[in-house]
């Protein structure tokens, strides 16, 4: 059997390439997930964590730094203690040389600091700044603004304040402890996009200290300074060693690591699932090719198992030999996406030994799940029923297909019309995600029932109305069934995952459209910070808006993110305190029930409302982080998305603190466009202050979901350019399995034109069966993504059909041209040596 199996390869070289072929792409698909997966984890992981503090002392988060010199020299007395370094974080923000707010990794409100600390810092160019007029650039700002050691450059700091200074070098930032606040150990140490010098630092920023870090001398204990400084510091200060803000560091690196891995390598899953119905589909056609030969070596003595074992073992080679190719064509391709997804950010290349022993996986396991059930048909198929020129499916495996994929149906229908309510709960969607899963498995198995009752038809009709190429590709397509939905199940997936996340995306954009617009007057003036991110305004913005000519109504929304606690429980939310004047002026939301009156509770977006089960009258409690809780109830239900800010709340029922951090200042006036440009006449000299309207505000909610849309679009394109693969490979091998076939058209008459336009209707036969299985499929499921994501009824969605129409075009030219080279082979063929062939 093993000579038999290796004269077999050797044999039919262009069978084994086209089959290596299907096994690499999926291979290189997924490695190259890893790839990227694991270079931006390592360059995550890369991020140094200092060790030269012993002892950190600061302020808490949620509070305003309130360490004093005085501070600063006491914690410096303690004993053990070398250097006590005050550590002053505050307001700034670098204008770009557009005259544009600089978008940087940390937020205006924290990315000016004092060049002081035990290596906080480590210059790549130039110098430390040492006197006024002076500052120095984080690397990433200074590469992203193109500012350089010596250029003159304007800086933000608080109160409106501007400060113009040379720029004398340019520097990383290592980091002690986490950079957000997720446990109480220390304030965050938020990555500075400028230092000054210390005392330029305390005059331009804060005069107080966020945190004094202390090193130790040599031979002293950590705990021991950190005790003496917590008996030393100002009560309610946070103080830990070194090696514990070390350890949170490294604990949120990990973190944000597997986040990403997590988002990452669901899309190497839907990549390597194309590729199996690829690489399965390859080999059920290549055992349906030998069955006259599995058949004779049955004949001659060979047993079930021997036939099983070769068809296994020649997958494992094939298996082993093109997962060695996609893996280094995974590592060749890894570095090209790392670079296309950050371009401006260094970041390390890593290819682990996981990613190497998973593709060698892949391309292994895949491979000989894909050729076992193959394998076992062969196997069992009597010598003299195998020795028909046609294959036939057993009837019990077609009942089974059947069976399985309506039962899946009907189960993923009930899971989702189960959980179709908009007051479920996380866990409710789930399961109505996973039943459009399993509904989409069941239309999966019933592919070969589906193409045989909608193409023999079509079939029957050409027959009688159509030209020779299209009955003869019609009946091409529609003769084998399985392996026609074998081929097309690739483009099925592949669409359906686009169709189902522009759905999405086209529900989303139609809801946040039409709710900004809906909940916000078309006169209203929008005032946000140009920094973006969670980045705010102040009161001072406030005021000033206020003291123009023409305004009538100015007010300012304070998002942020509590703890809600009702009677079903707890859960965080987004919420908006805000003047109650507000919602009859400069805001207009769509009332649903109650009313829009916040000095008399809270009110709250209908999905929301529908989500915790909470009506009107319902008391709610809020809970922002560090602060008492607000004791509130529901007054009114206005119509909005879950993506804005879902409830508000009187602005003076929130601590005082709170109330600075200014998210959106709203204005309005009896003539909106005279206020319009007075109020950006008054700004015109602060960059940071960004000016737009209710159309722009749309847009920005829009637009902060486009990449992430973009990305998945990219991703699920690879999808599709597996399964167009596919239908190339299946095509290929069609031709080689119909080589007696072909030659006998031609030996009667036929031209080589009509044996290319007949591969060629086959090919686009095959992909628009494809792409409308995965527009309907796809279309099905977006209705519940959206209805999972957005909180909306089932029905509430948007059909993208552009989208659908674009793919049903893009199709026929695919099918088409995928269908070039299979035609141009088959039209090629050699009549006699057809004619002979066995």
């Amino acid at each position: 059997m093993l000579k038999s199996l290796l004269r077999d390869l050797r044999a039919h070289k262009a069978r084994v390439a086209m089959t290596l072929a299907a096994i690499v792409l999926g291979v290189t698909a997924t490695v190259a997930s890893w790839v990227v997966s694991d270079s931006f984890s390592a360059s995550l992981a890369a991020k140094e964590q200092r060790s030269g503090v012993a002892a950190s002392v600061g302020s808490p988060p949620e509070n305003e730094a309130a360490l004093t010199p005085a501070d600063r020299a006491r914690l410096a007395r303690v004993a053990g203690v070398a250097r006590a370094d005050g550590v002053v974080v505050g307001r700034a923000g670098l204008v770009g040389p557009k005259g544009k707010l600089v978008k940087a990794e940390t937020v205006p409100d924290h990315a000016g600091t004092n060049w002081a600390g035990a290596d906080r810092f480590r210059l790549r160019d130039g110098r430390a700044p040492t006197r006024q007029g002076e500052v120095a650039l984080q690397r990433d700002v200074a590469k992203k603004t193109g500012f350089k050691a010596g250029d003159t450059v304007t800086v933000l700091v608080s109160g409106g304040r501007t400060d113009r200074a040379v720029v004398t070098g340019v520097f990383d930032y290592r980091n002690l402890g986490p950079t957000e606040a997720e446990e109480k150990v220390t304030p965050p140490d938020h990555v500075p996009s400028l230092a000054y010098d210390d005392a330029t630092a305390r005059r331009l920023l804060r005069g107080a200290f966020q945190r004094v870090e202390l090193t130790a001398r040599p031979g002293a204990d950590p705990k021991a300074i950190a005790a003496a400084a917590r008996a030393a510091a100002p009560r309610g200060s946070l103080v830990a060693t070194g090696s514990r803000l070390a350890a949170a560091g490294d604990k949120q690196i990990d973190k944000e690591a597997g986040s990403l891995r997590v988002t990452m390598l669901p899309f190497a899953a839907i990549t390597l699932m194309v590729g199996m119905f690829v690489i399965a589909n390859t080999f059920g056609m290549l055992i349906k090719q030998r069955t006259r030969q599995y058949a004779l070596l049955r004949a001659v003595g060979a047993k079930r198992r021997q036939v099983r074992c070769s068809l296994i073992l020649e997958a494992s080679v094939l298996g082993l030999i093109g997962g060695t190719l996609g893996v280094v064509l995974g590592t060749l391709l890894g570095p090209l996406l790392v670079a296309a997804m950050q371009p401006d950010e260094d970041l390390k290349f890593v290819l682990s030994p996981s990613a190497t022993l998973l593709g060698y996986g892949v391309g292994v396991v895949v491979s000989v799940l894909a050729a076992y059930g193959s394998a076992r048909r062969a196997a069992a198929v009597p010598p003299v029923a195998a020795l028909r020129v046609e294959g036939v499916i057993p009837r019990e495996t077609k009942r089974l297909r059947i069976i399985m994929g309506l039962g899946a149906i009907a189960a993923g229908a009930v899971m989702v019309f189960a959980t179709a309510g908009p007051g479920v709960s996380n866990q409710a969607r789930i399961i109505g995600t996973a039943g459009a899963i399993l509904a989409t498995a069941g239309v999966l198995l019933l592919g070969p029932l589906l193409a045989e009752s909608v193409l023999g038809p079509f079939a029957r009709f050409a027959g009688r109305r159509g030209g020779p190429a299209a009955r003869m590709g019609l009946r091409n397509a529609a003769r084998d069934p399985r392996r026609t939905a074998g081929t097309a199940s690739a483009i099925t997936i592949g669409l359906g995952l686009v169709c189902a996340f522009a759905t999405l995306s086209a529900t989303f954009t139609a809801l946040v459209g039409s709710t900004t617009r809906a909940n916000t007057p078309a006169g209203t003036v929008v005032l946000q910070s140009a920094a973006g991110g969670d980045s705010s305004l102040t009161p001072a913005e406030m005021a000033k808006v206020r003291s123009l000519p023409g305004v009538s109504a100015v007010a300012g929304s304070r998002d942020m993110s509590v703890k809600l606690r009702h009677s079903g429980g707890e859960t965080p939310r987004l919420i908006s305190a805000i003047e109650p004047a507000a919602l009859h002026s400069v805001l207009s939301p769509k009332m649903v029930k109650g009313v829009a009156d916040l000095a008399k509770g809270a009110v709250i977006a209908r999905n929301q409302a529908d989500m915790l089960g909470l009506k009107l009258g319902d008391r709610i409690v809020l809970t922002p982080p560090g602060t008492t809780s607000i004791d509130t109830r529901v007054v009114g239900v206005y119509d909005a998305t879950e993506l804005q800010a879902s409830l508000f709340i009187d602005v003076d029922a929130i601590p005082a603190p709170l109330r600075e951090d200014v998210t959106t200042i709203y204005a309005t006036g009896s003539d909106p466009q005279a206020v319009r440009q007075t109020i950006e006449a008054a700004f015109k000299d602060r960059p940071e202050v960004a000016i737009t309207d209710r159309d722009g505000l749309a847009e920005q909610g829009l637009d902060e979901q486009k990449l992430a849309f973009t990305l998945m679009y990219a991703m699920f394109g690879v999808a599709i350019v597996i399964a167009i693969f596919g239908v190339i490979n299946t095509l290929v091998l069609a031709v080689m399995e119909r080589t007696r076939e072909i030659g006998i058209v031609r030996a009667v008459g036929a031209r080589r034109s009509l044996v290319r336009s007949t591969i060629a209707v086959e090919s686009t036969v095959i992909c628009l069966f494809g792409a409308v299985l995965g527009i309907l499929v796809g279309v099905t499921v977006g209705a519940v993504l959206q209805h999972v994501a957005l909180g909306q009824r089932l029905w509430d969605l948007t059909i993208p059909f552009g989208t659908i129409a674009l793919a049903i075009g893009g199709l026929i030219v695919i099918g088409i041209g995928a269908a070039l080279w299979p035609a141009q082979r088959a039209a090629n063929t050699d009549v006699l040596a057809a004619i002979s062939a066995e």
